[in-house]
């Protein structure tokens, strides 16, 4: 059984309105407040999505690059190195780098010595005398 309703007043009228607009105030700010959560959330998972490869990618380039040169450095090293085997393989050069250090010559040869540049003396500068 249903009980019979009051008629309203006008002043319980105004009232239930008044709470009523601000039930609509307080379901459209907190509508507001959700969606700018959403959209910052939905930035920040995009951005991860997007950002996160490209500094992947970036460290992958700098890698790259590193083993490059580290790469034309160990070939140049390799190839300095096959240079200074050949040499050493050539009975001539091999010949002609102990007659150098030992300061000898064959017959009919003749051992010119270069004499060491001379380093010029810096100049004493004068020092001023000191204040007590």
């Amino acid at each position: 059984m249903q009980q019979p309703t009051r008629p309203r007043t006008r002043s319980s009228q105004e009232e239930a309105d008044a709470r009523q607009v601000t039930r609509q105030r307080g379901v459209a700010v907190m509508l507001s407040v959700t969606g700018t959560i959403f959209l910052v959330l939905v930035a920040f998972l995009t951005s991860m999505l997007i950002l996160n490869p490209l500094l992947e990618l970036y460290h992958l380039e700098q890698d790259r690059d590193q083993a490059q040169e580290e790469y034309r450095r160990a070939k140049a090293e390799e190839t300095q190195a096959a240079n200074q085997f050949h040499w050493m393989m050539d009975p001539e050069y091999f010949e002609q780098m102990a007659r150098d250090r030992a300061n000898q010559a064959k017959d009919g040869e003749t051992v010119i010595h270069r004499a060491a540049p001379e380093r010029p003396v810096p100049a004493a500068t004068p020092t001023a005398p000191r204040r007590n």
